[in-house]
């Protein structure tokens, strides 16, 4: 089997290359990415690939030519290019629109042209703006220009659906290591700081709910994906549901000393719950804890 991963070498990417390489029956991994995060951790340190079947081409996805010539003869690509949401989900808008839907739309007339074996896109719960989500049938509402440019990837995403494999995973939010690590991350910022300062800061109402999952949980996800049957479809990733408060209750359980600083909180913030998906939950790893998950985080810091 050969693989692309747009977007190999952000903060999933990394983390699904060394999953996915460490398959016998993936003879060939290329890690397509244009590195504009800096994105360079994936090939320097102590932690190396654990097969020789990983490649790397820098390059942008709205490079149409090099989307074509690197694509060809692929089985599976991993679409997860993106610019991301946090901190700045309401800036500069026209880089959303460029990335999430036109990058995305170039990556699927190329898949599309090719007739690659199948394409795994890689969206997020922020389309469905704020509620209980309970299925893919709950209606799109997009509030940010990042979740508008989601929306607007995932519709050439659909169109493709109808001609070849295609699964679309509209992923809550991911928090956990990664050798890209992004710091940004709510709960990833939360740990960091709760580890190095002692201090943590919640902004607004700490009762606010989300879904949240483990990247190393996204990562096997994506990974049993691609090396089972799976039907074309949209599908919710999920794994829990946590306010602000529970977040900090599951801190406090490592750090008992920790200083909880709670700021405008007041003022509301939108809650967005999504029920995971019954077909991909058999798929999942075993059951753990927030506090195993932020314990396993806290093993990786240096000091």
């Amino acid at each position: 089997m050969k693989i692309m991963i747009t977007g190999g070498a952000g903060y999933i990417g990394t983390e699904l290359v060394y999953r996915l390489s460490a398959e016998p029956g993936i003879k060939d991994i290329l890690v397509y990415d244009n590195l504009c995060r800096g994105n360079y951790n994936l090939f320097t340190g102590f932690r190396k690939v654990p097969a020789n079947n990983v490649r790397f081409v820098q390059a942008d996805i709205l490079d149409s030519r090099s989307l074509r010539k690197h694509m060809e003869g692929v089985d599976v690509v991993f679409h997860l290019a993106a610019k991301v949401e946090t901190p700045y989900a309401d800036q500069n808008s026209h880089d959303f629109e460029q990335t999430n839907h036109w990058g995305t739309a170039e990556v699927v007339y190329t898949a599309e042209e090719l007739e690659i074996g199948r394409l795994i896109y890689l969206s997020s719960q922020s389309v469905y703006g704020e509620g209980e989500v309970e299925s893919t049938d709950h209606p799109r509402v997009p509030s940010s220009f990042y979740s508008i440019s989601k929306m607007r990837g995932e519709d050439h995403v659909l169109r493709l659906m109808e001609k070849m494999p295609v699964q679309l995973i509209r992923c809550a939010n991911v928090y956990g290591y990664s050798k890209n690590l992004r710091i940004e991350s709510d709960i990833n910022r939360l740990i960091f700081d709760a580890h190095f300062n002692n201090r943590i800061s919640i902004h607004g109402d700490p009762g606010h709910e989300l879904s949240y999952i483990s990247l190393y949980r996204t990562v096997e996800m994506l990974a049993q994906i691609a090396l089972n049957e799976v039907p074309s479809d949209i599908y919710n990733l999920s794994h829990r549901t946590l306010s602000s408060f529970e977040v900090v209750e599951a801190l406090k359980e490592l750090y008992p000393a920790l200083e909880t600083i709670f700021v405008d909180q007041h003022i509301p913030m939108k809650s967005l719950t999504m029920t995971c998906d019954e077909r991909l939950k058999s798929m999942l790893p075993l059951e753990t804890s927030m506090v195993q998950d932020v314990a396993k985080f806290r093993e990786l810091f240096t000091f």
